[in-house]
């Protein structure tokens, strides 16, 4: 009966490992009309996989948005995400979850006056390599630049529609 107990014990601890760890973070926009939820899980052996929602005030779903993979490592994960100060914008950074394309991080808006996720490299056509962007009032975010080798600071109230992309995936 013992070796039933203490076989039973190992099973779980085993299976508790093997478990991704799962953790969700709110970000509520400045005017506190906008909350973005963001639900990331690890699985064992890689990096964070994330799913995006923005929600209003009264719990009704604005966009969603999954970023996780089936094995945990053909994601994305969320390394950084901050609102604007205008509340027009919640900005984030991604990282693979798998290791490919390490150098790149995307960068991808929720803009509320669009109501979709849009994505930064598509609209300045390069890739932006380091996740740490900078936010300053209104709405403009600083980030490093992969391809034009150098830092950019741009207005996301700016973007032309024209160059501006959903994110559809």
């Amino acid at each position: 009966m013992l070796s039933l107990i203490l076989v039973s014990l190992l099973s779980m601890q085993v299976f508790a490992q093997t478990m991704p760890e799962a953790s969700t973070t709110r970000y509520t926009s400045p005017d506190n009309s906008v909350i973005a939820i963001v639900r990331s899980k690890k699985a064992p052996e890689a990096t964070t996989d994330s799913r995006i929602e923005l929600r209003s005030q009264s719990g009704k779903l604005l966009v969603r948005r999954n970023y996780s993979s089936e094995d945990g490592e053909h994601g994305y994960g969320v390394v950084k995400a901050t609102w604007t100060p205008d509340s027009q914008f919640f900005v984030y950074s991604l990282e693979s979850s798998g290791g490919h394309q390490s150098w790149h991080s995307r960068l991808e808006f929720y803009g509320r006056k669009q109501h979709k996720i849009l994505s930064l490299d598509d609209a300045l056509h390069d890739a932006v390599n380091n996740p740490p962007f900078v936010i300053s009032a209104p709405d403009r975010v600083t980030v490093e630049l992969e391809f034009g080798k150098r830092q950019m600071t741009i207005s996301l109230s700016t973007l032309k529609q024209s160059t501006q992309k959903q994110v559809t995936r």
